[in-house]
Order: C-alpha cells, then structure tokens, then sequence
C-alpha cells in the first residue's frame, strides 16, 4: 500500500506541474476562435501579434519585445522563450554568446568555462514570403507548447536552451495576404495572386536582400543576429511549391561554396539527418534531403548566417492554395529537384501517396522537425556550442595563416555614396571595418591614410571574403539562379585584395559616414558625376528650380554641376570657361508603370527613386488606355514586364475584371504617340523587347533563337564598356552589370531605318564575365546593353538588363539617371 501510494504520489506531480505552467495560458485556438490551422481561415498580423503580447504576459517563461518597425510601420516583434532562471540572466547569457563568436583573446580556462556553462541561442524565422501562410499559426503552436509543456523535448528546451522566435519576418506581407484571400475565398478568384506586391518593395526578393540589406526588415533581423544575439542556431521555416516532396530537410545539394566552415556545414547535415529519421519513424511520410536547394550563393535569410558560423537550417513545406487545401493524385506528384521518378531515394526514403493536403498537415510537419530540433540541441548542448567557438577560431585563423589577409577600400574611390553604402551593410553585418591613420604598404604597393581596412582574420571573415572576392560557379550543372554577387562590383566601388602580411596604423569605424568624411577630395571631387551624393543633390536641385548639367567637353567631362536657376549665370563651383560644353538636364514629370499584380522589378524601381528622393507617380493600365500621355508625364519607365502582361494584363477570370485587361491595343498606341509627340520612354528587359516590336526598332536578341547555340547566364556579374555620345560622358572606362537572363542586341545594319539610333553601353568584347558563371560568352561579346533610338519627337532607351537589379546594381543606377534627366 505504502509503495502505491508513493508511486502515485510520483505520477501526479508531473501532471500538476504541467497544470500549474499552463493555468492561466492561452491555448493559440482559444485566441483565434477557431481550431488553429483550420481550412480556409488565416490568421492575420494583429491576431498573431496580439497572441504573443498575450503569452509574454501570462508566462514567466516568454519575453515579447518589439524590436523595430516594418516597412509600413507596423511593430516587429521578437518572443524570446526559455525558463525562468534562463530569462533572469539573459544578459549573462547574451554575453556569454557575444564573446564565444569572437573568441579572440580567450584564455583555455575561460573558453572551457564559457562553453561548459554556455547556452544554445536558437532563432526561428517565419514567414519571410508572406504567400507561405502557415509558418505564423506554427509560431504561435509552437511557442506555446515551448511555454508550457513539461514533455520532452520541450522542458528540457526552457532549460538548456534560449529560444527566439520572430512570428513574422513580413508583417506587412502577412495582412495584404490575409486580407486578400478573404475577400476572394469562395469566389472564382480564391488563391488568385494579389494586386500588388506583399513587401512594398521587395515582395518575393525580399528573401534576396540579406547582404543588400536595403528594407527595414532584414536590417532589423542583421542587427539581432550580429550584434544583439549571436545565435548557434539559425531555422528559416518556408514553404515551396504543392507538387514535389511535402518537406525539405537539409543537408542541401551541391555545389557547396568553399568560404564555408567544415564543421558548420556538417553540423547542418547532422541536424536535417537526425530530422530525416524522426519525422520518418513519426510516419510523416514524403520527407526529402539533399535536393534542390544549395550552399553556393549569399544573399538568403538562411545562407548569410552560415558565414557568420551559425548554423543555418532551411525547411520547405509543400504549400496549399494559400489556405485552400488541395487534392493532389499520385500520378501528378513530381519527384524533388534532383532525383529521376518520384519513388523511394536514398534522398526520399518514404515518398508520399498522394490525396489531401491542409494548411494542418504543413503546421504537423513543423512541429515535427521542430521537435526534432529541439531535441538533437537539448541531447548535448554543449557540442553545438563547442562546434561554433571551432567555428569561429577557424575563420580566424584562415585569415591570419592564409590569403588574402585583408581587402582595402581606397581612399580615391569616385563614388563615396556607395563606399558608405558598402560599410554600413559590413557594420550591420557585424564586420570589423578599420581606418588607416597612416601611409601604410601593401604586396608592394603603397596605400594613403584615410585607405579603408577589412582583415580577414576576424570571426566574420568568411562572410567578407564571400562579398568581395570574384566567384566562380564550379563546372557541372548551370546554376539555378544566383551564381556571382561580388558586392564591391556591383556598387562600383573599387576593392583591392591584399596576399601578403602588411602592417598599417589603424583605428576601427564606428559608422558608415565616418568612413569617407576624411576621404581627400577637391571641389572637383565633390561634384564628380559618378558620386551618388552629387546626383541626389542634382534632383534636389531639379525639382527645386534649379538648374543641373551634365560637363560633356574635355574640362567639363566627369561633372554633374548644380546651381541657381541657369539666368543667374554660372553656379559658384564651377570654374570653367563658359563655352565648355554642358548637357542640361532637365527635372520630368516620371510615371513607372505598375500593373495590377505585383511586379517586383517595378518595386525595385521605385526603391531606387525613394532612395534618391525623385518624384515619380505610378502608372496603371487604364490611365495609358486613356491616351493623351502628355498632360501628366515627360517620361514614361517601364519595368521588366513580359509583352504578354504588358498587353493582355492578366488571364480573365483569374481576377476582378476592372484589374484584368492590359495596355493592347489603346495603351500600346498611346504610348507610341506619346513618344512620337515628343515623350521619353524607358524600358529594360522584358519591356524592351516588348518595346523593339512597339516600335518596330532593328534589333534582335542575340541570346534566343538557334545562333544562340547553348549561351546561358542565370545570374552574373558581367562587364560593360561605355561608348561615346553626350550622355555617357564620364562613366567609368568598364561598368559591373547583374546580368540575370537578360538580353544582348545586334543592329540590322541593312534595315532601311532612317531614324536615329545610339549604341549607348555595350558587353565587354573580351573578358565579360567578371563574377559567377556564364557559358557561350561570345554570343553577347561587343553586342548592345543600352540603346537610345529616336521615334518622332520622342525618344525611347532601352536597356537590356535591369540597372535597378534588387537594389544590388548601385553602379548601373547612374545609367538609369542619365536616361530620366539627360
């Protein structure tokens, strides 16, 4: 009897702590209303929000913070979630993850102590693509079970380990999605694409931005990562399309990027593998590894922490229609990227058989791996923590005992806007950045004070090397996308790599403008065109009243002069004689095309405007249909848009039929007349193809047809030369370019044209790669990047990439300037 009552004495305490924990706490269903995960309901950003200001005030186990503000203005909140005793010494805890990332100076007892007694920091990540609608009800499940629950794996998670947990990385997103798919469910336009984009700028490219850095909230979620948190574990939770596996695990495919650290890399493959097995033996059936997705690239929300030493975990749920489930037969079911028929793999080991798939069933299999997670971390907590001092000790000593030492930044570099552009994106990242406070040598050249530093040897190194060396995609399959990304190049910003040990008086940089204040420079300098500055002033001027010109003569040539209005006489910097020649710029009325769906070149565009403060309006299909472009724009800019959507707009029945029709045929011929009655029109990419066939201009696209052969260039750093004329004056003599599936002109040279037609830019006739992969690079060699052809009074540019390319191409924004003003 004595031993009965004992042992339920045991069974009961348990279960009354489990009690006690979750008295008072809000099941995440209780606060919708409604089963979470239910069919065709969404939870939308103040629900998700309100839920977990909610539990951080019911729970002694959850701090909710807003950390910043989205793009919109809505709070960006960070839930931090561990045990009592973990929160009360969470500064401890911070500190203690700060000084293991740079372990520089540590002594062996102290490292020894540090990881011993040290805390796993996992961050989690949820719905960066906003159309990926299940990742913020996971959150909230999942924080509350972390809250909670005394099962395992989720006590012995409060215990040993801090937890993080961003509900939304796009807020914003988030409610336009939700908004939307409730106002079309059960409609003929259910989980039909939005009018717009989620992201105000990015949509879908804002999982591209993590090294650009350009929208509040990747800026926000760096800061964290990198200077507040320093993580050991990063987990990007995404969702991919509905066909293929129902979930991707890591380790990823190949080719694996060399900068990368062994023993993260295989730290993320130990983590996916042990996953791998425990959402098998649960029975979730159609889990997949090793396809589809690499570790080449920079630039993700999951690959930029891996060179920080953090372990950055990716997974991808099949998506529903939103939030429409879907019926899906075996025979449509493809295999996952990478593999031949869909059947059993040692990368598929137990393929899915098909039939319903619910925005549950994705939540289900998030909890699973998260579960997992939780567990392999908990199991040994001081291995992961071990695995990412290695890591970053590592990093340090590759750039102490190898090359190159260091990248230098001169102090000469024309345009400072982008230098300081360059630092602050390094700062944010958590780079060190020095100043030389001394003439200083280097691999036998002698370099100025003022000459910015990066040492590699620093514990972010690899994340420097990764952003200023030239990559070169190794041989094998093209890539998918993104293969060269050199930052320096495409900010035109000149980068010198340093092999050899040098020694240089410096002292660190605190902030971006204080890298170039002290830059030398004379007044020339100051108003040299290809600084950044100087054209933000020049619009200003512009639209002021002012006057602006374009020095296009031998004194004049590399100038943008900005003065008082122009009867006023010269402007008090310049100082050459008057008859130098000078192009007028001119302050237009700009309208950038937006179609009713979201076109993510058009939001790259209006960052670059907003960024250089221009005034622009947005133009919409039926405003061009009804002709008589003159009375509101000067200038018409056209994104990369395909000719098909620029004329039949989007497929009937797909949307409301006041969104639905496109330009053709009264739009198109507007703009033609607005052109020929003396309007300027730019378009780049797509649009100017659709643009050649508008104005039926000599060109053809050397990259299709069969003289195209097998030339491919998914994504790229490529060079282009400028070529004399008026508004080329003062480029430099080679201009980085992003060259992502884009287009390269030749002439028809016996077409009987008699209008004008400037060859502006043209593809480098040797060495036009300069970063990434590209094959068949003669066929583009010497062709056509920018053209400018005459039509009536009027004008058209036309550029064959697009020099706005995800805010990445700073080098190629003048171009686009001197197309709007000159």
């Amino acid at each position: 009897m004595g031993d009965s009552s004992f042992s339920s004495a045991l069974l009961t305490l348990p279960l009354m702590a489990c009690l006690s924990a979750a008295e008072g706490v809000t099941e995440p269903s209780a606060h919708l209303g409604r089963p979470l995960g239910a069919d065709f309901e969404l939870a939308d950003w103040e629900e998700v929000s309100s839920y977990f200001e909610g539990l951080g005030r019911e729970s002694a186990r959850v701090l909710v913070e807003t950390v910043g503000q989205t793009t919109e203005g809505r709070d960006f909140l960070l839930a931090t979630i561990s045990s009592e005793a973990n929160l009360a010494r969470l500064d401890e805890i911070r500190e203690a993850a700060r000084r293991m990332a740079d372990p520089r100076g540590l002594g062996t007892d102290e490292r020894a102590r540090l990881v011993a007694d040290g805390v796993p920091i996992v961050f989690i990540s949820c719905a960066m693509h906003a159309t990926e609608t299940a990742a913020p009800q996971f959150a909230m499940e999942f924080a509350h079970a972390l809250a909670t629950s005394e099962e395992s794996p989720w006590k012995e998670a409060r215990e040993e380990l801090v937890v993080l947990i961003a509900p939304s990385l796009n807020p914003d997103g988030q409610d336009h999605v939700v908004s939307w798919y409730r106002e079309t469910v059960g409609t003929p336009y259910e989980s039909t694409e939005l009018l717009k984009l989620y992201q105000y700028y990015s949509g879908h490219d804002n999982n591209r931005d993590w090294f650009g850095l350009t929208q509040n909230e990747t800026r926000i979620v760096t800061e964290l990562l990198y200077s507040v948190w320093h993580p050991t574990i990063y987990w990007d939770v995404h969702q991919q399309g509905s066909s293929r596996e129902r979930f991707f695990v890591p380790p990823y495919r190949d080719p694996l990027n060399p900068n990368l650290d062994s023993g993260i890399i295989a730290a993320i493959g130990a983590l996916g593998g042990r996953a791998l097995f425990d959402l098998t033996a649960e029975g979730k059936t159609g889990v997949s590894t090793g396809v589809t997705y690499d570790m080449w690239w920079n630039g993700g929300n999951r690959n930029v922490p891996v060179r920080h030493n953090i372990v950055g975990i990716l997974t991808e749920a099949a998506s529903v229609n939103i939030a429409s489930p879907i019926f899906l037969q075996p025979d449509r079911l493809g295999a996952p990227r990478g593999l031949g028929e869909y059947g059993p793999s040692n990368r598929f080991p137990a393929p899915w058989p098909g039939g319903w798939w619910r925005l549950r069933d994705i939540i289900d299999y998030e909890l699973a791996f998260g579960r997992s997670l939780l567990g392999s971390l908990v199991r040994e907590p001081e291995t992961w923590i071990e695995n990412a001092v290695s890591a970053a000790e590592r990093a340090i000593e590759r750039g102490r005992d190898g090359g190159p030492r260091a990248w230098l930044i001169p102090s000469d570099n024309r345009d400072r806007a982008a230098v300081r552009r360059l630092v602050e994106t390094l700062l944010l990242g958590g780079v060190e950045v020095f100043r030389a406070t001394a003439e200083f040598e280097a691999d036998g050249r002698t370099w100025p004070a003022e000459t910015l530093v990066l040492p590699t040897a620093q514990p972010y190194g690899a994340h420097v090397q990764d952003l200023f060396e030239v990559q070169r995609y190794p041989e094998g399959e093209p890539p998918y996308d993104v293969a060269g990304w050199t930052l320096p190049l495409l900010f035109g910003v000149r980068r010198v790599e340093v092999m050899g040990e040098f020694e240089a008086s410096l002292e660190p940089v605190a902030e971006a403008a204080a890298a170039v204040e002290r830059f030398p420079g004379s007044q020339r300098g100051a108003e040299d065109v290809q600084n950044g500055d100087v054209w933000r002033r020049a619009v200003a001027a512009l639209y002021a009243g002012e006057s602006a010109a374009l020095g296009t003569g031998e004194k004049t040539r590399g100038r943008l002069r900005t003065g008082a209005d122009p009867d006023d006489g010269p402007s008090p910097v310049e100082e050459s004689s008057d008859d130098d020649p000078w192009r007028e710029l001119s302050a237009p009325r700009i309208g950038v095309y937006a179609p009713w769906r979201g076109s993510m070149d058009e939001g790259w565009m209006r960052w670059v405007l907003d960024e250089f403060e221009v005034p622009y309006v947005r133009v919409r299909n039926e405003m061009l249909r009804a002709g008589r472009l003159e009375d509101f724009l000067d200038v018409l800019v056209v994104p990369s848009i395909s000719g098909r959507a620029l004329d039949d707009g989007r497929n009937p029945g797909t949307v409301h039929p006041e969104y639905a029709r496109g330009l053709d045929p009264e739009g198109a011929v507007a703009v033609e007349e607005f052109v020929r009655d003396g309007g300027s029109l730019i378009t780049m990419g797509s649009s100017a193809a659709w643009a050649i066939e508008l104005f039926d201009l000599p060109l053809a696209d050397v990259t299709q047809g069969d003289e195209a052969g097998e030339f491919s260039c998914p994504g790229s750093v490529l060079r282009a030369l400028p070529v004399e004329h008026d508004l080329t004056a003062g480029l430099p003599a080679s201009v980085a370019l992003f060259f992502s599936r884009s287009a390269a002109w030749e002439l028809d040279e016996e077409a009987d044209d008699e209008r004008e037609l400037d060859v502006l830019l043209r593809y480098a006739p040797t060495r036009v790669l300069y970063s990434g992969w590209i094959r068949e690079p003669e066929v583009i060699a010497d062709r056509a990047a920018w053209v400018r052809a005459e039509h009536g009074e009027g004008e058209v540019h036309l550029f064959a990439f697009r020099p706005q390319y995800r805010g990445w191409s700073q080098d190629a924004f003048e171009l686009l300037f001197r197309a709007l003003f000159g």
